[in-house]
């Protein structure tokens, strides 16, 4: 099987996972509806208590799903025994962990799309287009180191779940796998910091990148030797 089509599998099978999708559309229309509302009122005290209990809910809601979204695409293959299958048709490991990293991240980056920045935009927009136009400029005026940053620990943390997911064959106590990699991803960071002992390094944009780029790699290495001896 030619790898671009495992990728255009992933891409089908998310496209067509409606309890997902169900659950976006849901949130989406909660905080876009919940924040038009709020936005016209002066004091958050004055909104009625089911409305504000509703978008409170719905807020918190997406945080979760933002980072249970990613989690459940990551070990679903593992569920569903569809990975034990695909590397019996000749496809390497190595190769598939790629192209699941690579769909999982663009559904997680679209999930926070639709779900943060589209509403954002929906309600700036019917107060004042031109506060739409001063969303944009600030996005992009923000620093790239900056942006960059934020993406790579981001990434890092993606990185150390995809690790723990693999580690755990996608069972359901690989959420406390992840708690444990991270704590001790960051735990090592952390000692490696005051080994150093300069204030550069607590400050410096470049040592915190390279602390997320370190993070992915071994987490990465890690997840693609512990694929390659599991026996799926």
């Amino acid at each position: 099987m030619k790898l671009w089509n495992v990728f255009k599998m992933e891409l089908f099978k998310n496209i067509h996972d409606r309890t997902n999708l169900l659950l976006m559309l849901t949130f989406m229309l909660i905080n876009t509806i919940g924040g038009l509302v709020i936005s016209d009122y002066q004091n958050w005290l004055r909104l009625p208590s089911a409305l504000a209990t509703l978008f409170s809910f719905s807020v918190f809601g997406t945080m979760i799903f933002l980072f249970l979204y990613p989690y459940q695409m990551a070990r679903v293959d593992y569920k569903n025994k569809v990975m034990s299958l695909l590397i019996a048709s000749g496809v390497s490991r190595v190769q598939y962990y790629f192209v699941k990293v690579g769909a999982t991240l663009l559904f997680s980056l679209l999930s926070i799309v639709l779900l943060v920045i589209f509403p954002l935009l929906i309600i700036l927009s019917f107060h004042n287009m031109q506060l739409v136009f001063e969303f944009f400029h600030f996005y992009f005026e923000i620093d790239l180191a900056t942006l960059g940053i934020i993406l790579f620990g981001w990434l890092s943390t993606f990185s150390i779940l995809m690790t723990a997911v693999i580690i755990s064959k996608g069972r359901r106590f690989s959420i406390f796998v992840f708690l444990g990699l991270f704590l001790i991803s960051s735990q090592v960071a952390h000692i490696f910091r005051s080994l150093v002992g300069s204030p550069w390094w607590e400050i410096s944009n470049t040592a915190t990148f390279m602390q997320h780029l370190i993070t992915m790699t071994a987490m990465g290495l890690i997840g693609i030797l512990v694929l390659r001896r599991q026996n799926l």
